[in-house]
Protein backbone atom coordinates (compact mmCIF):
# COMPACT_ATOMS: atom_id res chain seq x y z
CA UNK A 1 0.00 0.00 0.00
CA UNK A 2 1.27 3.64 -0.99
CA UNK A 3 2.05 5.69 1.85
CA UNK A 4 -0.37 9.09 2.11
CA UNK A 5 0.79 12.21 0.24
CA UNK A 6 0.92 15.11 2.02
CA UNK A 7 -0.92 17.62 0.30
CA UNK A 8 1.73 20.35 -1.27
CA UNK A 9 -0.51 23.02 0.17
CA UNK A 10 0.35 21.74 3.99
CA UNK A 11 3.73 21.33 3.08
CA UNK A 12 4.33 25.11 1.58
CA UNK A 13 2.35 26.52 4.92
CA UNK A 14 5.11 24.18 7.08
CA UNK A 15 7.59 26.25 4.79
CA UNK A 16 5.94 29.49 4.92
CA UNK A 17 6.06 29.12 8.87
CA UNK A 18 9.83 27.27 9.61
CA UNK A 19 11.29 30.16 7.06
CA UNK A 20 11.02 33.43 9.75
CA UNK A 21 12.56 32.00 12.27
CA UNK A 22 15.82 31.97 10.17
CA UNK A 23 18.16 34.75 9.13
CA UNK A 24 17.16 33.22 5.20
CA UNK A 25 15.13 30.11 4.53
CA UNK A 26 13.56 29.34 1.13
CA UNK A 27 16.47 28.76 -0.86
CA UNK A 28 18.62 31.42 -1.01
CA UNK A 29 19.55 33.30 2.39
CA UNK A 30 17.53 36.04 3.45
CA UNK A 31 19.84 38.86 4.88
CA UNK A 32 17.99 40.22 8.11
CA UNK A 33 19.45 43.81 8.74
CA UNK A 34 18.18 45.61 11.91
CA UNK A 35 17.33 49.35 11.92
CA UNK A 36 20.24 51.42 12.72
CA UNK A 37 18.21 54.88 12.91
CA UNK A 38 20.39 57.03 14.70
CA UNK A 39 23.98 56.73 15.72
CA UNK A 40 26.50 55.40 18.01
CA UNK A 41 29.28 57.07 19.29
CA UNK A 42 31.61 53.71 18.92
CA UNK A 43 30.23 52.96 15.51
CA UNK A 44 32.88 50.68 13.35
CA UNK A 45 32.59 53.48 9.80
CA UNK A 46 34.92 54.50 8.68
CA UNK A 47 36.96 51.37 8.55
CA UNK A 48 39.78 52.96 9.31
CA UNK A 49 38.34 54.04 12.45
CA UNK A 50 38.28 50.93 13.49
CA UNK A 51 38.82 49.43 16.84
CA UNK A 52 37.78 46.75 19.18
CA UNK A 53 34.54 46.95 20.46
CA UNK A 54 32.83 49.14 18.38
CA UNK A 55 29.19 48.34 16.35
CA UNK A 56 29.39 46.80 13.18
CA UNK A 57 26.41 47.90 10.58
CA UNK A 58 25.83 44.57 9.12
CA UNK A 59 23.17 42.49 8.52
CA UNK A 60 23.21 39.22 11.08
CA UNK A 61 24.85 35.83 9.87
CA UNK A 62 22.69 34.20 7.47
CA UNK A 63 21.01 31.01 8.72
CA UNK A 64 21.38 32.10 11.86
CA UNK A 65 17.78 30.77 14.14
CA UNK A 66 16.11 33.95 15.72
CA UNK A 67 15.74 33.60 19.51
CA UNK A 68 12.21 32.61 21.50
CA UNK A 69 10.68 34.91 23.43
CA UNK A 70 13.22 36.73 26.19
CA UNK A 71 16.24 34.60 25.18
CA UNK A 72 19.64 35.02 24.10
CA UNK A 73 21.05 34.29 21.57
CA UNK A 74 25.32 34.65 20.55
CA UNK A 75 26.92 33.87 16.85
CA UNK A 76 30.56 34.11 17.35
CA UNK A 77 32.31 34.71 13.94
CA UNK A 78 36.09 35.44 13.89
CA UNK A 79 36.59 38.40 15.04
CA UNK A 80 32.96 39.78 15.63
CA UNK A 81 30.23 38.70 17.60
CA UNK A 82 26.64 38.80 16.99
CA UNK A 83 23.89 39.20 20.04
CA UNK A 84 20.50 38.68 19.25
CA UNK A 85 17.62 38.68 21.92
CA UNK A 86 13.42 39.21 21.52
CA UNK A 87 12.38 41.41 24.21
CA UNK A 88 8.97 41.73 25.54
CA UNK A 89 6.38 43.28 23.14
CA UNK A 90 6.70 46.98 23.78
CA UNK A 91 10.41 47.45 24.32
CA UNK A 92 11.77 51.44 23.67
CA UNK A 93 15.33 49.84 24.11
CA UNK A 94 17.73 46.90 24.38
CA UNK A 95 21.06 47.12 25.87
CA UNK A 96 24.39 44.70 25.91
CA UNK A 97 26.30 45.03 28.94
CA UNK A 98 29.21 44.50 30.39
CA UNK A 99 32.14 43.03 28.78
CA UNK A 100 30.23 44.61 25.45
CA UNK A 101 28.13 47.74 26.25
CA UNK A 102 26.48 48.17 23.14
CA UNK A 103 22.82 48.78 21.63
CA UNK A 104 20.54 46.56 19.98
CA UNK A 105 18.59 47.33 16.74
CA UNK A 106 15.27 46.36 16.24
CA UNK A 107 15.23 43.34 12.97
CA UNK A 108 12.08 44.47 11.49
CA UNK A 109 9.26 42.04 11.21
CA UNK A 110 10.91 39.80 13.38
CA UNK A 111 10.10 41.33 17.12
CA UNK A 112 13.93 40.35 17.76
CA UNK A 113 16.88 42.98 18.88
CA UNK A 114 20.68 42.82 17.65
CA UNK A 115 23.80 43.89 17.28
CA UNK A 116 27.36 42.81 15.91
CA UNK A 117 30.55 43.55 17.36
CA UNK A 118 34.05 43.94 16.61
CA UNK A 119 36.36 41.71 18.68
CA UNK A 120 39.79 41.40 17.57
CA UNK A 121 41.27 37.99 19.10
CA UNK A 122 37.78 36.66 19.99
CA UNK A 123 39.20 33.09 20.51
CA UNK A 124 40.55 34.59 23.20
CA UNK A 125 37.92 36.32 24.95
CA UNK A 126 36.04 36.16 28.08
CA UNK A 127 32.47 38.89 28.13
CA UNK A 128 29.74 38.24 30.14
CA UNK A 129 26.36 39.01 28.59
CA UNK A 130 23.64 40.93 30.49
CA UNK A 131 20.39 42.14 28.63
CA UNK A 132 18.95 45.79 29.52
CA UNK A 133 15.50 46.32 28.59
CA UNK A 134 14.41 49.97 28.70
CA UNK A 135 17.15 50.37 31.51
CA UNK A 136 16.52 47.17 33.67
CA UNK A 137 19.05 43.93 33.57
CA UNK A 138 16.90 41.53 32.78
CA UNK A 139 16.21 38.11 34.84
CA UNK A 140 19.09 37.06 36.56
CA UNK A 141 19.30 33.89 33.93
CA UNK A 142 19.91 36.18 31.22
CA UNK A 143 23.37 36.86 32.41
CA UNK A 144 25.88 34.60 31.77
CA UNK A 145 29.81 34.64 30.83
CA UNK A 146 30.66 33.63 27.50
CA UNK A 147 34.16 32.35 26.46
CA UNK A 148 36.20 31.97 23.02
CA UNK A 149 37.60 28.22 22.69
CA UNK A 150 40.98 29.38 23.31
CA UNK A 151 39.97 31.71 26.61
CA UNK A 152 41.94 31.12 29.83
CA UNK A 153 40.16 28.35 32.00
CA UNK A 154 37.36 29.70 33.98
CA UNK A 155 38.45 30.58 37.33
CA UNK A 156 36.33 27.97 39.77
CA UNK A 157 33.48 29.81 41.81
CA UNK A 158 32.11 28.55 45.11
CA UNK A 159 28.69 26.76 44.60
CA UNK A 160 28.48 28.50 48.46
CA UNK A 161 31.04 29.67 50.83
CA UNK A 162 32.11 27.95 53.92
CA UNK A 163 34.02 31.49 55.14
CA UNK A 164 31.28 34.22 56.38
CA UNK A 165 30.66 37.34 55.31
CA UNK A 166 30.11 40.12 57.89
CA UNK A 167 28.05 43.70 57.10
CA UNK A 168 28.29 46.37 59.62
CA UNK A 169 28.42 50.33 59.15
CA UNK A 170 30.86 52.27 60.52
CA UNK A 171 30.34 56.53 61.06
CA UNK A 172 33.07 58.23 59.59
CA UNK A 173 33.88 61.66 61.57
CA UNK A 174 33.13 63.96 58.52
CA UNK A 175 29.31 64.78 57.70
CA UNK A 176 30.31 64.09 53.89
CA UNK A 177 30.71 60.32 54.63
CA UNK A 178 28.49 59.82 56.79
CA UNK A 179 27.71 56.31 57.45
CA UNK A 180 29.25 53.73 55.50
CA UNK A 181 28.04 49.73 54.83
CA UNK A 182 31.35 47.59 55.40
CA UNK A 183 31.65 44.24 53.96
CA UNK A 184 34.11 41.84 55.23
CA UNK A 185 35.02 38.17 53.95
CA UNK A 186 36.50 35.59 56.42
CA UNK A 187 38.31 32.25 54.90
CA UNK A 188 37.55 29.53 56.24
CA UNK A 189 39.28 28.45 59.74
CA UNK A 190 39.65 31.89 60.25
CA UNK A 191 40.92 32.75 63.75
CA UNK A 192 40.68 36.45 65.05
CA UNK A 193 43.86 35.53 67.42
CA UNK A 194 45.89 34.65 64.25
CA UNK A 195 46.77 37.88 61.99
CA UNK A 196 45.85 37.33 58.49
CA UNK A 197 46.89 39.48 56.23
CA UNK A 198 43.79 42.22 54.67
CA UNK A 199 42.53 43.83 51.55
CA UNK A 200 41.50 46.73 51.09
CA UNK A 201 38.87 47.14 48.73
CA UNK A 202 36.77 50.12 46.87
CA UNK A 203 33.15 49.78 46.13
CA UNK A 204 32.62 47.13 48.85
CA UNK A 205 29.42 45.45 47.29
CA UNK A 206 31.92 43.55 45.21
CA UNK A 207 33.22 41.85 48.21
CA UNK A 208 30.85 38.76 48.06
CA UNK A 209 31.74 37.95 44.11
CA UNK A 210 35.55 37.93 44.51
CA UNK A 211 35.18 35.94 47.98
CA UNK A 212 33.27 33.18 45.76
CA UNK A 213 36.07 32.81 43.53
CA UNK A 214 39.05 33.87 46.09
CA UNK A 215 37.53 30.96 48.55
CA UNK A 216 37.88 28.59 46.14
CA UNK A 217 41.57 29.10 45.28
CA UNK A 218 42.14 29.52 49.18
CA UNK A 219 41.09 26.12 49.39
CA UNK A 220 43.81 24.59 46.88
CA UNK A 221 46.17 26.32 48.39
CA UNK A 222 47.20 28.50 45.28
CA UNK A 223 46.69 31.58 47.68
CA UNK A 224 46.71 31.94 51.40
CA UNK A 225 44.03 32.70 53.66
CA UNK A 226 43.76 36.42 53.39
CA UNK A 227 40.41 38.76 54.85
CA UNK A 228 38.76 41.11 52.67
CA UNK A 229 37.08 44.62 53.84
CA UNK A 230 34.78 46.29 51.45
CA UNK A 231 34.09 49.86 52.13
CA UNK A 232 31.01 50.85 50.62
CA UNK A 233 31.09 53.98 47.66
CA UNK A 234 29.09 57.22 47.06
CA UNK A 235 26.52 57.70 44.02
CA UNK A 236 28.17 58.89 41.09
CA UNK A 237 24.36 60.39 40.65
CA UNK A 238 22.95 61.50 44.09
CA UNK A 239 18.78 60.25 44.58
CA UNK A 240 16.53 62.77 42.48
CA UNK A 241 18.81 63.71 39.99
CA UNK A 242 18.56 62.02 36.49
CA UNK A 243 21.27 63.78 34.48
CA UNK A 244 24.93 62.97 34.82
CA UNK A 245 27.26 65.98 36.05
CA UNK A 246 30.82 65.83 37.02
CA UNK A 247 29.87 67.85 40.15
CA UNK A 248 27.26 65.84 41.29
CA UNK A 249 29.57 62.55 40.75
CA UNK A 250 30.86 61.70 44.38
CA UNK A 251 31.86 58.59 43.96
CA UNK A 252 34.22 60.00 41.40
CA UNK A 253 34.98 62.83 44.14
CA UNK A 254 36.14 60.12 46.74
CA UNK A 255 38.19 57.88 44.43
CA UNK A 256 40.05 59.98 41.94
CA UNK A 257 42.49 62.56 43.50
CA UNK A 258 42.86 65.94 41.63
CA UNK A 259 38.95 65.28 40.09
CA UNK A 260 38.18 69.10 40.02
CA UNK A 261 35.65 69.89 43.09
CA UNK A 262 36.43 66.97 45.00
CA UNK A 263 39.72 67.43 47.09
CA UNK A 264 37.23 68.24 50.29
CA UNK A 265 35.63 64.69 49.82
CA UNK A 266 38.44 62.93 48.68
CA UNK A 267 40.57 64.07 51.83
CA UNK A 268 37.75 63.30 54.28
CA UNK A 269 37.01 59.53 52.49
CA UNK A 270 40.93 59.04 53.16
CA UNK A 271 40.65 60.13 56.61
CA UNK A 272 37.97 57.71 57.14
CA UNK A 273 39.76 54.86 55.95
CA UNK A 274 43.27 55.38 57.71
CA UNK A 275 41.40 56.73 60.72
CA UNK A 276 38.37 54.74 61.65
CA UNK A 277 38.03 51.95 59.12
CA UNK A 278 41.31 50.41 59.99
CA UNK A 279 41.94 50.52 63.50
CA UNK A 280 38.31 48.49 63.78
CA UNK A 281 38.87 45.79 61.02
CA UNK A 282 42.46 45.72 63.27
CA UNK A 283 40.27 45.28 66.28
CA UNK A 284 37.18 43.38 65.22
CA UNK A 285 39.02 40.61 62.78
CA UNK A 286 42.73 40.70 64.68
CA UNK A 287 44.10 41.56 60.81
CA UNK A 288 47.65 42.28 60.49
CA UNK A 289 48.56 45.93 61.13
CA UNK A 290 51.92 45.05 59.55
CA UNK A 291 52.10 47.15 56.12
CA UNK A 292 53.69 44.02 54.72
CA UNK A 293 49.78 42.54 55.29
CA UNK A 294 48.09 45.34 53.79
CA UNK A 295 46.57 45.35 50.35
CA UNK A 296 44.78 47.87 48.82
CA UNK A 297 42.65 47.02 45.78
CA UNK A 298 39.98 47.92 43.69
CA UNK A 299 38.65 48.24 39.89
CA UNK A 300 37.64 51.00 37.43
CA UNK A 301 37.67 54.58 39.49
CA UNK A 302 38.64 52.29 43.17
CA UNK A 303 41.42 51.12 40.96
CA UNK A 304 42.76 54.56 40.90
CA UNK A 305 42.13 55.67 44.14
CA UNK A 306 43.98 52.30 45.10
CA UNK A 307 47.30 53.62 43.24
CA UNK A 308 46.72 57.01 45.23
CA UNK A 309 46.24 55.46 48.56
CA UNK A 310 48.98 53.06 47.98
CA UNK A 311 51.40 56.30 46.76
CA UNK A 312 49.86 58.52 49.48
CA UNK A 313 50.59 56.46 52.56
CA UNK A 314 53.83 53.93 51.05
CA UNK A 315 54.31 52.91 55.09
CA UNK A 316 50.49 51.47 55.66
CA UNK A 317 50.54 49.51 52.21
CA UNK A 318 52.55 47.29 50.97
CA UNK A 319 50.18 45.84 47.75
CA UNK A 320 48.00 47.49 44.91
CA UNK A 321 45.39 45.58 42.89
CA UNK A 322 44.39 48.03 40.00
CA UNK A 323 42.09 46.33 38.06
CA UNK A 324 41.16 48.10 34.85
CA UNK A 325 41.82 51.88 36.45
CA UNK A 326 40.84 54.99 35.31
CA UNK A 327 42.81 57.45 33.97
CA UNK A 328 41.53 60.37 35.29
CA UNK A 329 43.29 59.72 39.02
CA UNK A 330 46.80 60.61 39.16
CA UNK A 331 49.50 58.22 39.50
CA UNK A 332 52.15 58.12 41.79
CA UNK A 333 54.99 55.32 42.81
CA UNK A 334 53.77 53.47 46.44
CA UNK A 335 56.72 52.22 48.90
CA UNK A 336 60.04 50.51 47.09
CA UNK A 337 59.00 47.24 48.76
CA UNK A 338 55.23 47.33 47.75
CA UNK A 339 54.19 44.89 45.13
CA UNK A 340 51.90 45.56 42.38
CA UNK A 341 49.39 44.18 39.90
CA UNK A 342 47.07 45.71 37.48
CA UNK A 343 45.43 44.98 34.07
CA UNK A 344 42.84 45.85 31.17
CA UNK A 345 40.92 44.67 28.72
CA UNK A 346 41.49 45.19 24.92
CA UNK A 347 37.64 46.21 24.95
CA UNK A 348 37.93 49.02 27.23
CA UNK A 349 41.21 50.40 25.30
CA UNK A 350 41.76 53.96 28.03
CA UNK A 351 41.65 52.03 30.91
CA UNK A 352 44.08 49.53 29.53
CA UNK A 353 46.48 52.22 28.96
CA UNK A 354 46.41 53.72 32.09
CA UNK A 355 47.22 49.95 33.44
CA UNK A 356 50.21 49.89 31.32
CA UNK A 357 51.11 53.29 31.73
CA UNK A 358 50.90 52.56 35.49
CA UNK A 359 52.84 49.27 35.23
CA UNK A 360 55.35 51.16 33.17
CA UNK A 361 56.26 53.77 36.31
CA UNK A 362 56.48 50.97 39.01
CA UNK A 363 58.69 48.90 36.68
CA UNK A 364 60.88 51.75 36.28
CA UNK A 365 60.68 52.94 39.96
CA UNK A 366 61.56 49.24 40.93
CA UNK A 367 58.77 47.86 42.62
CA UNK A 368 57.62 44.01 41.46
CA UNK A 369 54.80 44.26 38.90
CA UNK A 370 52.90 42.25 37.11
CA UNK A 371 50.63 43.26 34.12
CA UNK A 372 47.76 41.32 33.02
CA UNK A 373 45.84 42.23 30.07
CA UNK A 374 42.99 40.46 28.77
CA UNK A 375 40.49 40.01 25.52
CA UNK A 376 37.29 41.90 27.29
CA UNK A 377 35.78 44.40 28.90
CA UNK A 378 34.75 46.61 31.75
CA UNK A 379 33.69 43.74 33.26
CA UNK A 380 33.04 42.21 36.88
CA UNK A 381 33.56 38.88 35.89
CA UNK A 382 36.85 39.37 34.27
CA UNK A 383 37.59 41.49 37.68
CA UNK A 384 36.28 38.88 39.86
CA UNK A 385 38.57 35.78 37.90
CA UNK A 386 41.58 37.62 37.86
CA UNK A 387 41.55 38.33 41.95
CA UNK A 388 43.35 35.14 42.89
CA UNK A 389 46.07 35.11 40.39
CA UNK A 390 46.38 38.90 41.83
CA UNK A 391 46.08 37.96 45.30
CA UNK A 392 48.99 35.11 45.02
CA UNK A 393 51.25 37.48 43.36
CA UNK A 394 50.72 40.50 45.89
CA UNK A 395 50.95 38.09 48.91
CA UNK A 396 54.00 36.07 47.61
CA UNK A 397 52.00 32.52 46.83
Amino acid sequence: MRPPVRPLRALLLGLALLSPALAGGGGAPRALTPDFTGSWPVDCDPVAERMDGCRLLVPIPAGTPLPGPEQVRIVPERDRLTVLYRPPAGARSVTLCCGLQLPLSPIPGTGVWAVTAQVNGLERAVLSTGILVDGRLQTPGQRAIWRGPKAPAAAERAAYLVGRLHRFTLRADSPLIGVREITVYTPPGWNRNKPLPVVYLADGAAVSGFANTLEPAIRKGTVPPVILVGIDSAPSMPAGLTNYRPEDDQRSQEYLEGWQGGAERFAAHEAFLLQTVLPQIEREYGTSSAPEGRVVGGVSNGGAWAISMAARHPDVFRGVLALSPSNTGRQGTPHAEARVFTGGGTLEPAFLASARKYAALTTQSGQATRLQDWVGGHDFAVWEEMLPAGLAFLLGK
